[in-house]
């Protein structure tokens, strides 16, 4: 076995660190804190009200029928009486858009009045919007039933 110079000097720094790092003793850790406290909250508050999603699947409901009467009736020979559709019940995918872009827009502007804290607004928004459609749409159901 050959011997390194300056060896036990290594070996004496090797013992003099491990001499100086001492275990912590259980004294040294701190005091225990309390145990953690459980809270118990309120639930949030509901984001919507319950009636509004039934508003707006009713509004969508109502716009695919409406869309469906009125080509349906045009096609019966009823003339569309909207003035601002008139020319689009000739074409299917042009009225269909129209429908759904009307559509969203009365979801969104729903969506940006609840949001503003506009909430009874909100709400009697949809209805109003509703109710429109639901006339319209049993109008046309009139109008395609007295066609037969």
């Amino acid at each position: 076995m050959t011997h390194v110079k300056g060896m036990p000097l290594l070996g004496a720094v090797c013992v003099l660190l491990s001499s100086l790092a001492t275990p912590a003793l259980a004294q040294d850790e701190p005091p225990a804190q309390d145990p953690p406290r459980i809270v118990l909250l309120a639930p949030p508050a509901p984001s919507r009200p319950a009636a509004l999603m039934p508003l707006y699947i009713g509004g969508i409901g109502l716009q695919a029928y409406d869309g469906y009467s009125t080509l349906r009736g045009v096609r019966q020979g009823n003339p569309e009486t909207n003035p601002l559709v008139g020319s689009l019940a000739d074409r299917p995918p042009a009225f269909c858009t129209v429908k759904a872009v009307t559509t969203g827009l009365s979801i969104l502007l729903t969506e940006q009045l609840w949001r503003d804290n506009h909430r009874k607004q909100a709400i009697v928004w949809m209805i109003v919007a509703d109710g429109l459609m639901a006339a319209v749409a049993a109008r046309n159901a009139s109008l395609i039933h007295s066609a037969r």
